[in-house]
């Protein structure tokens, strides 16, 4: 080996940077006293008109939906932070 880090780790290391830039803003912008009334509010809201998650199964469905079929704006972003299929292989 070269001692260069190979391209999977070089991603990993531009996703990981990526998620605390977003966990920052998230913590200082995104979630300030407003917005975090409005999504209790919204919260409230959704409690009161029954559209809860059941259980842990739905909730379990839902979150393999999401990875399996994202939305498109994660679509888009998906391929610049996937690591190859084969990446854990031995």
């Amino acid at each position: 080996m070269s001692g260069q880090l190979c391209e999977a780790v070089i991603k990993r290391d531009k996703w990981v940077e990526n998620l605390k830039k977003k966990a920052e803003h998230t913590a200082k912008v995104t979630y300030n006293n407003e917005r975090a009334t409005m999504i209790l509010n919204t919260t409230y809201k959704t409690a009161m008109e029954g559209n809860l998650i059941p259980d842990r199964e739905t909730l379990v469905t839902r979150i393999g939906n999401m990875i399996k079929s994202p939305n498109s704006n994660w679509s888009e972003k998906k391929p610049k932070w996937e690591l190859p299929r084969t990446y854990f292989d031995a």
